[in-house]
Protein backbone atom coordinates (compact mmCIF):
# COMPACT_ATOMS: atom_id res chain seq x y z
CA UNK A 1 0.00 0.00 0.00
CA UNK A 2 1.40 3.42 -0.72
CA UNK A 3 0.73 5.99 2.35
CA UNK A 4 0.10 8.74 0.11
CA UNK A 5 -2.83 7.32 -1.68
CA UNK A 6 -4.63 6.92 1.73
CA UNK A 7 -5.31 9.95 4.42
CA UNK A 8 -3.53 10.38 7.27
CA UNK A 9 -5.66 8.43 10.19
CA UNK A 10 -5.58 9.33 14.20
CA UNK A 11 -3.47 7.56 16.56
CA UNK A 12 -5.86 5.52 18.36
CA UNK A 13 -7.68 1.83 19.32
CA UNK A 14 -10.51 2.66 17.02
CA UNK A 15 -8.45 2.64 14.27
CA UNK A 16 -6.09 0.01 15.46
CA UNK A 17 -6.60 -2.42 12.20
CA UNK A 18 -5.64 0.65 9.90
CA UNK A 19 -2.68 1.04 11.34
CA UNK A 20 -1.27 -2.24 11.08
CA UNK A 21 -0.89 -1.51 8.05
CA UNK A 22 1.26 0.96 8.61
CA UNK A 23 3.31 0.05 11.45
CA UNK A 24 4.21 -2.62 13.14
CA UNK A 25 1.65 -2.40 16.37
CA UNK A 26 1.05 -4.66 19.31
CA UNK A 27 0.07 -8.34 19.01
CA UNK A 28 -1.17 -8.59 22.66
CA UNK A 29 -4.54 -8.23 24.14
CA UNK A 30 -4.09 -4.81 25.83
CA UNK A 31 -7.40 -5.16 28.07
CA UNK A 32 -5.59 -7.73 29.81
CA UNK A 33 -2.78 -5.53 31.01
CA UNK A 34 -2.63 -4.97 34.58
CA UNK A 35 -1.23 -1.72 35.59
CA UNK A 36 1.76 -3.26 38.02
CA UNK A 37 4.56 -0.25 37.52
CA UNK A 38 3.21 3.32 38.06
CA UNK A 39 5.72 5.42 36.79
CA UNK A 40 6.70 9.23 37.50
CA UNK A 41 7.74 11.01 34.70
CA UNK A 42 6.68 9.83 31.17
CA UNK A 43 8.68 11.91 29.10
CA UNK A 44 10.70 11.02 26.09
CA UNK A 45 13.21 8.22 27.75
CA UNK A 46 10.91 6.85 29.86
CA UNK A 47 9.01 6.22 26.57
CA UNK A 48 11.14 4.73 24.90
CA UNK A 49 13.03 2.78 27.15
CA UNK A 50 11.10 1.11 29.51
CA UNK A 51 7.82 0.92 28.39
CA UNK A 52 9.81 -0.78 24.83
CA UNK A 53 11.20 -3.27 26.86
CA UNK A 54 7.90 -4.07 28.59
CA UNK A 55 6.12 -3.95 25.42
CA UNK A 56 8.77 -6.43 24.22
CA UNK A 57 8.36 -8.43 27.11
CA UNK A 58 4.42 -8.65 26.66
CA UNK A 59 4.77 -10.16 23.36
CA UNK A 60 5.91 -13.68 25.00
CA UNK A 61 2.65 -14.44 25.70
CA UNK A 62 3.65 -16.85 28.55
CA UNK A 63 4.34 -13.54 30.49
CA UNK A 64 2.20 -11.98 33.01
CA UNK A 65 0.23 -9.12 31.42
CA UNK A 66 2.03 -6.00 33.01
CA UNK A 67 1.21 -2.69 31.87
CA UNK A 68 2.57 1.21 32.91
CA UNK A 69 0.50 3.70 34.51
CA UNK A 70 1.80 7.15 34.05
CA UNK A 71 1.81 9.95 36.45
CA UNK A 72 2.30 13.58 35.36
CA UNK A 73 3.56 15.59 38.28
CA UNK A 74 4.32 18.77 36.77
CA UNK A 75 2.08 21.52 34.98
CA UNK A 76 4.11 21.13 31.85
CA UNK A 77 2.88 17.57 31.64
CA UNK A 78 -0.68 18.72 31.08
CA UNK A 79 0.25 18.88 27.10
CA UNK A 80 0.99 14.76 27.23
CA UNK A 81 -1.60 14.28 29.25
CA UNK A 82 -4.03 15.36 26.99
CA UNK A 83 -2.18 13.91 23.78
CA UNK A 84 -1.21 10.76 25.16
CA UNK A 85 -5.51 9.79 26.36
CA UNK A 86 -6.71 11.21 23.07
CA UNK A 87 -4.71 8.40 21.52
CA UNK A 88 -6.19 5.61 23.92
CA UNK A 89 -2.50 5.42 25.60
CA UNK A 90 -0.69 4.75 22.21
CA UNK A 91 2.15 6.29 20.40
CA UNK A 92 4.93 5.98 18.01
CA UNK A 93 8.86 5.03 18.46
CA UNK A 94 10.33 5.78 15.62
CA UNK A 95 13.98 4.33 15.56
CA UNK A 96 16.39 5.66 13.63
CA UNK A 97 20.11 5.96 12.38
CA UNK A 98 21.79 6.49 8.67
CA UNK A 99 20.57 3.09 7.69
CA UNK A 100 17.72 2.56 9.46
CA UNK A 101 13.86 4.04 10.06
CA UNK A 102 11.94 1.82 12.07
CA UNK A 103 8.43 2.73 13.39
CA UNK A 104 6.18 0.71 16.03
CA UNK A 105 3.24 1.49 18.00
CA UNK A 106 3.62 1.12 21.86
CA UNK A 107 0.88 -0.39 23.71
CA UNK A 108 2.34 -0.93 27.48
CA UNK A 109 1.18 2.15 29.04
CA UNK A 110 -2.42 1.52 30.16
CA UNK A 111 -3.23 5.19 31.61
CA UNK A 112 -1.51 8.41 32.24
CA UNK A 113 -2.65 10.62 35.22
CA UNK A 114 -2.28 14.27 35.24
CA UNK A 115 -1.49 14.48 39.01
CA UNK A 116 -2.14 18.11 40.01
CA UNK A 117 -5.95 17.37 39.32
CA UNK A 118 -6.50 13.72 40.05
CA UNK A 119 -4.50 13.25 44.07
CA UNK A 120 -6.49 10.94 45.05
CA UNK A 121 -6.66 8.84 42.35
CA UNK A 122 -2.18 8.64 41.74
CA UNK A 123 -2.91 7.80 45.55
CA UNK A 124 -5.39 5.01 44.97
CA UNK A 125 -3.30 3.48 42.25
CA UNK A 126 0.09 3.68 44.36
CA UNK A 127 -1.88 2.01 47.15
CA UNK A 128 -3.39 -0.59 44.99
CA UNK A 129 -2.37 -4.11 45.40
CA UNK A 130 -1.52 -4.71 41.90
CA UNK A 131 1.25 -2.05 42.26
CA UNK A 132 4.25 -3.65 42.72
CA UNK A 133 6.59 -1.41 41.40
CA UNK A 134 6.92 2.21 41.55
CA UNK A 135 9.60 3.64 38.62
CA UNK A 136 11.05 6.89 38.31
CA UNK A 137 12.35 9.48 36.02
CA UNK A 138 12.29 12.50 37.48
CA UNK A 139 15.75 13.54 36.87
CA UNK A 140 18.45 14.24 39.26
CA UNK A 141 16.92 17.59 41.15
CA UNK A 142 13.52 15.62 41.73
CA UNK A 143 15.41 13.67 44.31
CA UNK A 144 16.13 16.85 46.47
CA UNK A 145 19.75 15.78 47.15
CA UNK A 146 22.46 18.48 47.61
CA UNK A 147 24.63 17.36 45.09
CA UNK A 148 28.34 18.37 47.03
CA UNK A 149 27.41 17.46 50.11
CA UNK A 150 24.67 14.45 49.53
CA UNK A 151 22.19 16.06 52.17
CA UNK A 152 18.85 15.89 51.92
CA UNK A 153 16.96 19.21 51.17
CA UNK A 154 14.56 19.13 54.04
CA UNK A 155 14.07 23.36 53.56
CA UNK A 156 12.92 22.96 50.07
CA UNK A 157 9.16 24.22 49.32
CA UNK A 158 7.88 21.45 47.79
CA UNK A 159 9.08 19.06 50.42
CA UNK A 160 8.01 21.66 53.43
CA UNK A 161 4.86 21.77 51.36
CA UNK A 162 4.21 18.17 51.47
CA UNK A 163 5.13 17.31 55.01
CA UNK A 164 2.05 19.96 56.00
CA UNK A 165 -0.13 18.65 52.86
CA UNK A 166 -0.18 14.75 52.63
CA UNK A 167 -2.88 14.63 50.69
CA UNK A 168 -2.21 16.82 48.15
CA UNK A 169 1.40 16.76 47.18
CA UNK A 170 3.70 18.18 44.94
CA UNK A 171 6.32 15.20 44.80
CA UNK A 172 7.10 12.01 44.00
CA UNK A 173 7.77 11.77 47.57
CA UNK A 174 5.19 13.29 49.31
CA UNK A 175 2.89 10.38 47.11
CA UNK A 176 5.06 7.82 47.67
CA UNK A 177 5.18 8.78 51.78
CA UNK A 178 1.14 8.39 51.92
CA UNK A 179 1.29 5.47 49.60
CA UNK A 180 3.64 3.71 51.71
CA UNK A 181 1.62 4.80 55.07
CA UNK A 182 -1.89 3.40 54.07
CA UNK A 183 -0.17 0.14 52.86
CA UNK A 184 1.59 0.12 56.69
CA UNK A 185 -1.66 0.73 58.35
CA UNK A 186 -3.46 -1.71 56.43
CA UNK A 187 -0.84 -4.73 56.08
CA UNK A 188 -0.46 -4.76 52.98
CA UNK A 189 3.02 -5.26 50.89
CA UNK A 190 5.37 -2.83 50.29
CA UNK A 191 6.41 -2.12 46.89
CA UNK A 192 9.43 -1.64 44.67
CA UNK A 193 11.17 1.81 44.22
CA UNK A 194 12.57 1.12 40.95
CA UNK A 195 15.38 4.95 39.35
CA UNK A 196 15.58 5.02 35.79
CA UNK A 197 17.43 8.40 36.11
CA UNK A 198 20.77 9.11 34.60
CA UNK A 199 22.05 9.26 38.06
CA UNK A 200 25.11 6.34 39.88
CA UNK A 201 23.57 4.79 42.45
CA UNK A 202 20.38 6.02 41.64
CA UNK A 203 18.65 3.24 43.59
CA UNK A 204 20.56 4.54 46.71
CA UNK A 205 19.67 8.40 46.20
CA UNK A 206 15.99 7.10 45.98
CA UNK A 207 16.28 5.53 49.25
CA UNK A 208 17.93 8.36 51.55
CA UNK A 209 15.24 11.02 49.65
CA UNK A 210 12.34 9.21 50.58
CA UNK A 211 13.17 7.42 53.55
CA UNK A 212 14.72 11.02 54.53
CA UNK A 213 11.47 12.38 53.48
CA UNK A 214 9.22 9.60 55.60
CA UNK A 215 11.07 10.03 58.67
CA UNK A 216 10.37 13.87 58.37
CA UNK A 217 6.56 13.01 58.76
CA UNK A 218 6.56 10.05 60.91
CA UNK A 219 9.50 8.04 62.62
CA UNK A 220 7.42 4.54 62.05
CA UNK A 221 6.78 5.12 58.71
CA UNK A 222 10.54 6.27 57.91
CA UNK A 223 11.40 2.92 59.85
CA UNK A 224 8.81 0.71 58.10
CA UNK A 225 9.90 1.89 54.57
CA UNK A 226 13.36 1.61 55.45
CA UNK A 227 13.07 -2.08 56.08
CA UNK A 228 10.29 -3.42 53.78
CA UNK A 229 10.70 -1.22 50.46
CA UNK A 230 13.45 -2.03 47.79
CA UNK A 231 15.81 0.30 46.06
CA UNK A 232 17.43 -1.70 42.97
CA UNK A 233 19.99 0.67 41.39
CA UNK A 234 20.19 0.54 37.78
CA UNK A 235 21.69 1.85 34.86
CA UNK A 236 19.91 3.28 31.91
CA UNK A 237 21.13 3.96 28.19
CA UNK A 238 19.36 5.38 25.43
CA UNK A 239 19.47 8.85 23.60
CA UNK A 240 16.92 10.20 23.19
CA UNK A 241 16.40 13.78 21.81
CA UNK A 242 13.35 16.05 22.67
CA UNK A 243 10.77 15.31 19.66
CA UNK A 244 10.14 17.89 17.28
CA UNK A 245 7.35 19.65 15.33
CA UNK A 246 9.70 18.36 12.42
CA UNK A 247 9.41 14.87 14.18
CA UNK A 248 5.83 14.35 13.81
CA UNK A 249 5.45 15.89 10.51
CA UNK A 250 7.98 13.38 9.23
CA UNK A 251 5.69 10.80 10.79
CA UNK A 252 2.64 11.97 9.22
CA UNK A 253 4.03 12.33 5.84
CA UNK A 254 6.33 8.90 5.52
CA UNK A 255 3.60 6.80 7.78
CA UNK A 256 0.14 8.72 7.25
CA UNK A 257 -0.58 8.12 11.10
CA UNK A 258 -1.07 11.74 13.14
CA UNK A 259 0.76 11.26 16.62
CA UNK A 260 0.34 14.24 19.25
CA UNK A 261 3.40 12.94 21.03
CA UNK A 262 5.98 10.14 19.36
CA UNK A 263 8.99 9.29 20.16
CA UNK A 264 12.92 9.71 18.54
CA UNK A 265 15.27 7.16 19.69
CA UNK A 266 17.97 5.53 18.07
CA UNK A 267 18.49 1.80 17.77
CA UNK A 268 21.39 1.27 20.17
CA UNK A 269 19.32 0.88 24.02
CA UNK A 270 21.01 -0.85 27.54
CA UNK A 271 19.84 -1.62 30.58
CA UNK A 272 21.11 -3.34 33.96
CA UNK A 273 18.90 -3.62 36.62
CA UNK A 274 19.95 -4.88 40.55
CA UNK A 275 18.35 -8.01 41.64
CA UNK A 276 16.94 -6.43 44.31
CA UNK A 277 12.37 -6.45 44.54
CA UNK A 278 10.18 -6.46 47.44
CA UNK A 279 7.60 -8.42 45.80
CA UNK A 280 6.82 -9.24 41.97
CA UNK A 281 8.96 -8.23 38.69
CA UNK A 282 8.53 -8.61 34.88
CA UNK A 283 11.35 -10.55 32.97
CA UNK A 284 12.80 -7.65 31.31
CA UNK A 285 16.15 -10.24 30.68
CA UNK A 286 14.03 -11.40 28.18
CA UNK A 287 13.04 -8.15 26.69
CA UNK A 288 17.13 -7.90 26.40
CA UNK A 289 17.48 -6.13 29.79
CA UNK A 290 20.46 -7.21 32.18
CA UNK A 291 20.23 -8.07 35.96
CA UNK A 292 22.67 -7.94 37.61
CA UNK A 293 23.84 -8.17 41.15
CA UNK A 294 25.86 -5.14 41.01
CA UNK A 295 25.08 -2.34 38.84
CA UNK A 296 27.82 -0.43 39.85
CA UNK A 297 30.97 -1.36 37.45
CA UNK A 298 28.42 -0.70 34.78
CA UNK A 299 27.62 2.70 35.90
CA UNK A 300 31.59 3.53 35.85
CA UNK A 301 32.09 2.37 32.20
CA UNK A 302 29.14 4.46 30.98
CA UNK A 303 29.79 7.50 33.04
CA UNK A 304 33.63 7.59 32.05
CA UNK A 305 33.24 6.31 28.72
CA UNK A 306 29.84 7.74 26.98
CA UNK A 307 29.32 10.37 29.30
CA UNK A 308 32.72 11.50 29.52
CA UNK A 309 33.12 11.19 25.90
CA UNK A 310 29.91 13.20 25.47
CA UNK A 311 31.98 16.18 27.00
CA UNK A 312 34.97 15.69 24.93
CA UNK A 313 33.66 16.03 21.96
CA UNK A 314 30.69 18.89 22.99
CA UNK A 315 33.59 21.51 24.37
CA UNK A 316 35.44 22.00 21.39
CA UNK A 317 32.47 21.78 19.24
CA UNK A 318 30.56 24.62 21.36
CA UNK A 319 33.82 26.76 20.54
CA UNK A 320 34.27 25.83 16.91
CA UNK A 321 30.56 26.61 16.48
CA UNK A 322 28.68 23.54 15.53
CA UNK A 323 25.25 23.05 16.41
CA UNK A 324 24.31 19.16 16.46
CA UNK A 325 26.34 16.60 17.91
CA UNK A 326 26.58 14.38 14.59
CA UNK A 327 27.52 17.44 12.71
CA UNK A 328 30.66 17.27 15.40
CA UNK A 329 31.25 13.73 15.47
CA UNK A 330 31.65 13.49 11.66
CA UNK A 331 34.81 16.11 12.16
CA UNK A 332 37.47 13.77 11.92
CA UNK A 333 39.94 15.64 13.77
CA UNK A 334 36.63 15.91 16.89
CA UNK A 335 36.34 11.93 15.96
CA UNK A 336 39.84 11.25 16.75
CA UNK A 337 40.13 13.37 19.63
CA UNK A 338 37.26 11.05 21.20
CA UNK A 339 38.68 7.88 20.26
CA UNK A 340 41.86 8.92 21.85
CA UNK A 341 39.95 10.06 25.01
CA UNK A 342 38.26 6.42 25.08
CA UNK A 343 41.93 4.82 25.13
CA UNK A 344 43.00 6.68 27.26
CA UNK A 345 39.99 5.76 29.79
CA UNK A 346 39.74 2.62 29.08
CA UNK A 347 42.13 1.78 31.86
CA UNK A 348 40.14 3.24 34.76
CA UNK A 349 37.16 1.51 33.78
CA UNK A 350 36.50 -1.63 35.59
CA UNK A 351 36.41 -5.13 34.31
CA UNK A 352 33.03 -6.59 33.64
CA UNK A 353 32.72 -10.15 32.17
CA UNK A 354 31.54 -10.65 29.02
CA UNK A 355 31.69 -6.59 28.01
CA UNK A 356 33.90 -6.45 24.90
CA UNK A 357 34.92 -2.65 25.37
CA UNK A 358 36.66 -2.64 21.81
CA UNK A 359 32.78 -2.94 20.72
CA UNK A 360 31.13 -0.49 23.51
CA UNK A 361 33.44 1.96 22.38
CA UNK A 362 33.12 1.74 18.96
CA UNK A 363 28.85 1.82 19.30
CA UNK A 364 29.85 5.41 21.13
CA UNK A 365 31.71 6.78 18.11
CA UNK A 366 28.87 5.49 15.93
CA UNK A 367 26.19 6.53 18.06
CA UNK A 368 27.72 9.93 18.14
CA UNK A 369 27.78 9.88 14.33
CA UNK A 370 23.59 9.23 14.20
CA UNK A 371 22.84 12.16 11.60
CA UNK A 372 19.04 11.28 12.51
CA UNK A 373 19.21 12.11 16.05
CA UNK A 374 20.00 15.56 15.91
CA UNK A 375 20.97 16.03 19.35
CA UNK A 376 22.75 19.40 20.40
CA UNK A 377 25.76 20.39 21.31
CA UNK A 378 24.23 22.87 24.10
CA UNK A 379 22.78 20.05 25.30
CA UNK A 380 26.01 17.93 26.05
CA UNK A 381 27.39 21.15 27.50
CA UNK A 382 25.16 22.50 30.11
CA UNK A 383 25.78 21.75 33.83
CA UNK A 384 29.32 20.97 32.51
CA UNK A 385 30.54 21.32 36.09
CA UNK A 386 28.45 18.73 37.67
CA UNK A 387 29.30 16.82 34.59
CA UNK A 388 33.01 17.03 34.79
CA UNK A 389 33.13 16.30 38.80
CA UNK A 390 31.41 13.05 37.85
CA UNK A 391 32.19 11.97 34.59
CA UNK A 392 35.81 13.01 34.07
CA UNK A 393 37.68 13.72 37.12
CA UNK A 394 37.31 10.58 38.52
CA UNK A 395 39.52 9.05 36.08
CA UNK A 396 42.42 11.06 36.68
CA UNK A 397 43.77 9.07 40.31
CA UNK A 398 43.05 6.15 38.78
CA UNK A 399 44.78 6.48 35.96
CA UNK A 400 48.00 8.50 38.36
CA UNK A 401 47.30 5.95 40.75
CA UNK A 402 48.94 3.49 37.53
CA UNK A 403 51.87 5.62 36.49
CA UNK A 404 49.55 6.96 34.03
CA UNK A 405 50.00 10.58 32.86
CA UNK A 406 46.66 11.74 31.53
CA UNK A 407 47.21 13.65 27.99
CA UNK A 408 43.90 13.72 26.73
CA UNK A 409 41.97 14.93 30.00
CA UNK A 410 44.05 18.03 30.69
CA UNK A 411 42.91 19.12 27.37
CA UNK A 412 39.11 18.44 27.96
CA UNK A 413 39.25 20.78 31.00
CA UNK A 414 41.29 23.18 28.94
CA UNK A 415 38.49 23.52 26.20
CA UNK A 416 35.73 23.64 28.96
CA UNK A 417 37.35 26.34 30.46
CA UNK A 418 38.06 27.90 26.82
CA UNK A 419 34.31 27.54 25.61
CA UNK A 420 32.70 29.08 28.68
CA UNK A 421 33.86 32.43 27.68
CA UNK A 422 30.49 32.15 25.27
CA UNK A 423 32.48 33.18 21.97
CA UNK A 424 33.10 30.36 19.45
CA UNK A 425 35.79 30.83 16.80
CA UNK A 426 33.21 32.76 14.70
CA UNK A 427 32.62 35.30 16.86
CA UNK A 428 29.31 34.49 17.75
CA UNK A 429 27.87 33.96 21.38
CA UNK A 430 26.66 31.48 23.34
CA UNK A 431 25.44 30.62 26.46
CA UNK A 432 26.14 27.55 28.72
CA UNK A 433 23.42 26.55 31.44
CA UNK A 434 25.46 25.92 34.59
CA UNK A 435 24.15 25.41 37.93
CA UNK A 436 27.50 26.31 39.34
CA UNK A 437 28.91 28.30 36.57
CA UNK A 438 29.39 31.01 39.58
CA UNK A 439 32.14 29.16 41.11
CA UNK A 440 34.29 30.22 38.21
CA UNK A 441 33.53 34.24 37.58
CA UNK A 442 37.00 35.68 38.85
CA UNK A 443 38.55 33.02 36.64
CA UNK A 444 36.69 35.00 33.87
CA UNK A 445 36.87 38.02 35.71
CA UNK A 446 41.01 37.99 35.27
CA UNK A 447 40.89 36.91 31.15
CA UNK A 448 39.86 33.46 31.85
CA UNK A 449 43.59 32.62 31.24
CA UNK A 450 44.77 31.28 34.70
CA UNK A 451 43.83 27.63 35.00
CA UNK A 452 44.90 26.70 38.25
CA UNK A 453 42.25 29.27 39.69
CA UNK A 454 39.55 27.52 37.98
CA UNK A 455 40.71 24.09 39.27
CA UNK A 456 40.92 25.40 42.59
CA UNK A 457 37.12 25.01 42.69
CA UNK A 458 36.95 21.64 44.85
CA UNK A 459 33.26 21.20 44.54
CA UNK A 460 34.20 20.26 40.39
CA UNK A 461 37.86 19.16 40.71
CA UNK A 462 38.48 17.84 43.97
CA UNK A 463 41.91 18.46 45.61
CA UNK A 464 44.06 18.00 42.48
CA UNK A 465 45.35 21.60 42.13
CA UNK A 466 47.49 20.62 45.01
CA UNK A 467 47.90 17.06 44.57
CA UNK A 468 48.87 17.21 41.11
CA UNK A 469 51.74 20.12 40.14
CA UNK A 470 51.61 17.98 36.85
CA UNK A 471 47.89 17.93 35.71
CA UNK A 472 47.67 21.85 36.39
CA UNK A 473 50.71 22.36 34.11
CA UNK A 474 49.09 20.26 31.64
CA UNK A 475 45.44 21.77 31.89
CA UNK A 476 47.36 25.37 31.51
CA UNK A 477 49.96 24.39 28.67
CA UNK A 478 46.67 23.47 26.41
CA UNK A 479 44.34 26.13 27.46
CA UNK A 480 47.16 28.35 26.26
CA UNK A 481 47.76 26.67 23.15
CA UNK A 482 43.96 27.01 22.55
CA UNK A 483 43.79 30.87 23.40
CA UNK A 484 46.77 31.63 21.07
CA UNK A 485 46.24 29.19 18.33
CA UNK A 486 42.70 27.32 18.22
CA UNK A 487 40.86 24.57 18.47
CA UNK A 488 41.55 22.48 15.87
CA UNK A 489 45.93 23.35 16.53
CA UNK A 490 45.06 22.06 20.20
CA UNK A 491 43.57 19.04 19.19
CA UNK A 492 46.17 18.16 16.71
CA UNK A 493 48.95 18.37 19.55
CA UNK A 494 46.92 16.41 22.20
CA UNK A 495 46.39 13.22 19.25
CA UNK A 496 49.86 13.54 18.74
CA UNK A 497 51.16 13.91 22.25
Amino acid sequence: MKIADHPPITLCMENFSELSRRAQVPKYNRAELVPGIVHFGVGGFNRSHLAVYLDDLLHHPAEPRWGECGIGLLPGDLKIHQALKSQDYLYCVLTRDASTRDLRLIGSLTEHIFAPAAQEAVLQRLSAPECEIVSLTVTEGGYFIEDATRRFCTEHSDVLHDLEFPLSPRTFLGYLASAAERRMRNGGKPFTVMSCDNVQGNGEIARQALVAFATLRNDKLGAWIEANVAFPNSMVDRITPATTEEDRHSINAAFGIVDKSPVVTEPFRQWIIEDSFAGARPRFELAGAEIASDVKPYEITKMRLLNGGHSTLAYVAAVLGYTLVSDAAADPLIHRLVQTYLEETTPAVPHIAGLDLNSYKASILHRFANPTIRDQVMRICSEASAKIAKFIMPTVPELLKQQRRPRVIPFVIASWLHAIRGRDDRGNSFTIADASGHLFTEFLAQGGGNAKLALNATSVFGDIASQSTQFVNDVQQNLDRLRKDGVYAGITSVIAS
